[in-house]
């Protein structure tokens, strides 16, 4: 049986800080899943964030799990997040036939966003 990847989750420290950024990255509501965990239902694919605190779990950030967005305009997602005054700690940049960029999300996770290149560019 070969593995299937069906969800992720984040730790976050500030619960709060983190749905607001996510509702309005991802463009939709998270749902409550218990005490310490919200999803986000991303076209079948399930991305959690986990309030560690709540349950008495130590977590160490860093940027050791990269969560990989595609988008139909790399460009004007980038002017959108710079726009939230989110760092950018990778510049948009042409990778083989897609424009590619990554930034820093509210919890100091890097997140990376990328289109597929039209052919006029």
């Amino acid at each position: 049986m070969k593995p299937k990847l069906e969800s992720a989750y984040i730790a976050v420290e500030n619960t709060d800080k983190a749905i607001n950024f996510y509702e309005w990255f991802l463009e939709r509501s998270a749902a409550k899943k218990g005490e310490s965990l919200y999803l986000f239902d991303v076209d079948g694919f399930r991305l959690f964030l986990f309030d560690h605190n709540k349950e008495n779990e130590k977590v160490k950030y860093g940027d050791n799990c990269l969560l990989s967005f595609e988008v139909d305009d790399a460009e004007k997602t980038k002017e959108k997040i710079e726009e939230r005054n989110l760092k950018i700690v990778f510049p948009l940049t042409k990778i083989q036939d897609n424009l590619v960029f990554e930034f820093e999300d509210t919890e100091g996770n890097h997140i990376e966003v990328f289109s597929k290149v039209s052919a006029s560019k």
